[in-house]
């Protein structure tokens, strides 16, 4: 991953975890390929964990999961 590659990746983790602070998120290496993960913060926020490599889907998940998914109390 170059540079522009790693600050993009920065810049989509950081907007995940300013709409949705419900959630814990970051990004793993795994192998040559990169994982993102989610874990609620609070019991009972669904879904407690989601594991993607794309963050599109990863914002879907968490927009669609609960009208408050994102939101913290």
């Amino acid at each position: 991953m170059d540079h522009a590659d790693q600050h993009t990746r920065h810049r989509e983790l950081a907007s995940l975890q300013h709409d949705f602070p419900a959630y814990h998120i970051w990004a793993e290496a795994q192998g040559d390929h990169m994982r993102l993960i989610a874990v609620t913060r609070q019991h009972g926020t669904s879904p407690h964990t989601v594991v993607t490599a794309d963050a599109a889907e990863l914002r879907a998940t968490l927009a669609a999961a609960t009208p408050s998914a994102g939101l913290l109390p």
